[in-house]
């Protein structure tokens, strides 16, 4: 099987401006993904249209032929859609059975995640996997704040519990760190999780997704 890391990096960002190369401790954010993967001896692309950050990605020895269209690139473009147009296009290209993803707001993440998650999908024969961690805050403990000082639970069944041991639920969350899919798979459903799916588990102190401020402020606190 043939895997390839793919990196999308989008321009733009609404939460956090040029979210993808600010600097934390001098080092800008998709640094950490390239520096993640140095080591791994599989093709690696870098799926942006941003020149700056696919200059980085030379200086890294990442591939940056992909083109990737501003179609692809807007605020509401999935996920899937972006993988779609690079799996299509690297079909005549490159040998590539397996797409492994790594978004760059996942500093945290380490190399032996990454080859645990590919080791782990060959393994199994997963035709995908997504990285997940154990919920920081539980769901039964997640209320809905509908309008100004009034709440409710989301769980309808929260208020039968007050102590965490009591929970009836194994709550897990999707961290966004590693997605692993079946190009074959992904070009003919349209979608990064199959009918053989696998879950590869990190720890709650490796699972920060930078989405917004707050989190930039916690991962340059880890940093």
């Amino acid at each position: 099987m043939n895997f390839a890391i793919v990196i999308p990096a989008r321009k733009g960002s609404k939460s956090i401006k040029n979210k993808n190369l600010i600097k934390i401790k001098n080092k800008p954010l998709i640094q950490y993904t390239f520096d993640q993967i140095k080591n791994i001896k599989i093709p690696k692309f870098i799926l942006s249209n941003d020149d700056d950050i696919k200059l980085l990605a030379k200086k890294n020895k990442i591939n940056s032929s992909y083109l990737r269209p501003s179609k692809t690139s807007t605020s509401k473009s999935s996920l899937v859609e972006t993988l779609l147009h690079f799996a299509n296009w690297s079909i005549d290209k490159y040998a590539i059975d397996y797409l492994v993803i790594l978004q760059p707001t996942s500093p945290l993440r380490t190399t032996n995640d990454i080859n645990g998650a590919i080791k782990l999908t060959l393994k199994n024969r997963y035709k995908s996997l997504f990285s997940i961690s154990e919920s920081i805050e539980h769901p039964y403990e997640t209320i809905d704040l509908y309008k100004k000082n009034s709440w409710k639970y989301v769980l309808k069944d929260s208020n039968k519990f007050y102590r965490r041991q009591d929970f009836d639920i194994n709550s897990y969350f999707i961290n966004g760190a590693i997605y692993i899919i079946s190009k074959n798979y992904l070009i003919k459903n349209k979608s990064i999780i199959s009918n053989k799916h696998g879950l590869y588990q990190t720890s709650k102190s490796r699972s920060l997704d930078i989405n917004d401020k707050d989190d930039l402020i916690i991962a340059k606190k880890i940093l």
